[in-house]
């Protein structure tokens, strides 16, 4: 199991989030596998402790009256499926059908980011690029800096990345941009 970086003492991502809000000192106490990372804390509003745990190409969050409960019930959810048949589906159970390639179990609602290939509508992409997908683009072209980093953590989505810095690009030479968000 990997600590996320800003429960970890002396890291940058610590004295930051030690400066936004004070940390809760905890101690994980399950067996969670080693290419688990995990974090917690209290939420904004309500406050409710939570701990979450991010496993390949899946997310669990447990919350509780304490984050030992929290955790106590994001386990018991990791645990429950260990052990399911899944039966995987678009839609969350009694929720949205999802587009964009993630999928539900139907007998457990275990979730994974990417079961599906995503859904294309076709022309989607044939529109004025937003505010925020201009950022990401200049980003994405000038803050070398960044893409070092995220190249360096995340190498096997370095394609994903590159490919969609492409299609923005492209976006923006043909449509132009718009101040929406």
């Amino acid at each position: 199991m990997r600590i996320a970086p800003h429960h970890v003492p002396g890291t940058a991502e610590h004295r930051l989030s030690e400066m936004l809000r004070p940390d809760p000192t905890y101690k994980p106490h399950r067996p969670w596998p080693a290419e688990c990372t995990v974090q917690w804390g209290h939420g904004i509003a309500p406050a409710t402790p939570f701990f979450e745990a991010f496993l390949p190409g899946t997310f669990i969050r447990g919350e509780g009256r304490t984050i030992a409960e929290a955790e106590d019930r994001a386990f018991d959810q990791y645990a429950g499926e260990q052990t399911c048949r899944h039966l995987w589906g678009r839609q969350r159970p009694g929720r949205d059908l999802y587009l964009n390639g993630a999928g539900w179990c139907r007998r457990c609602s275990a979730f994974r980011s990417e079961m599906f290939r995503p859904v294309v509508t076709l022309g989607a992409h044939r529109r004025p690029l937003r505010r925020m997908e201009v950022y990401h683009l200049d980003s994405m072209e000038n803050d070398h800096e960044m893409n070092e980093r995220m190249n360096a953590r995340y190498p096997e989505r370095r394609k994903d990345r590159e490919r969609l810095a492409k299609l923005l690009r492209i976006r923006m030479n043909l449509y132009g941009s718009t101040d929406e968000d």
